[in-house]
């Protein structure tokens, strides 16, 4: 919560900066996706220290991968999307590349999902999701497609980028933001990621396991 207050109080204070007409267009702050979206369209709620829920999702590879093919590793739950601008600003800066390579070095899997209805513009194929993973130079263990958005609605994902760290006894250890750069000019104070993953892979509990995720809405309402 003191996080969540600190972040906020950086956004109001910020809300006179300049701010790229693309990264406001797609920002999505909170429960607001929900109202958007509809009422009648559920999301989970995660706690923290709750055990991670299963699922199953095909990869890039076109193959299965199931969570539970992880257990007993510490897993991270990358929720992403090829037209979110911050997602873009996240890769370009090499933000998500170093974080993705500090996971593979410490045998932390990194599970990249993309959740978007066939309808929407944030979907991909297996063939545009691999091309896209070779693109961005992404360092993953598998490129997961979530297109009945099942998976991201049981997370309560509701924007990318957005994070659910799993730790190695499977329950739910952080959840949120990558950073605390909500306008993601490249100058973050914290990597929330970074930090939990020093802390998982040591045996010790995050400092901050919880924080409010901030980007674009992830895509699950079919065009009409």
């Amino acid at each position: 919560m003191i996080v969540f207050r600190q972040q906020f109080a950086g956004l109001l204070s910020g809300v006179q900066a300049a701010v790229a007409p693309a990264l406001a267009a797609c920002f999505v702050f909170g429960a607001s996706l929900a109202v958007a979206q509809g009422a009648s369209q559920a999301f989970g709620h995660l706690e923290i220290g709750q055990r991670a829920p299963s699922f199953v999702l095909t990869g890039s590879d076109g193959k299965s991968h199931a969570l539970s093919d992880y257990q007993g590793k510490i897993v991270v739950l990358e929720w992403t999307s090829p037209v979110c601008n911050y997602t873009k600003a996240k890769y370009d800066s090499g933000e998500m590349r170093r974080l993705q390579r500090k996971a593979a070095d410490k045998n932390v899997v990194w599970l990249s999902i993309n959740t978007a209805n066939v309808r929407r513009p944030g979907y991909l194929t297996p063939a545009k999701a691999k091309a896209r993973v070779a693109s961005t130079h992404a360092k993953v263990t598998a490129f997961l497609l979530d297109t009945d958005t099942r998976v991201g609605r049981l997370y309560g994902a509701k924007s990318t980028p957005s994070f659910f760290i799993i730790g190695a006894n499977g329950a739910l250890a952080y959840q949120g933001a990558i950073d605390d750069d909500v306008y993601a000019n490249g100058h973050p104070t914290r990597n929330y990621i970074a930090e939990a993953l020093d802390a998982l892979t040591t045996g010790r509990t995050p400092a901050v396991t919880e924080t409010r995720a901030y980007g674009c809405s992830v895509d699950y309402a079919a065009a009409k």
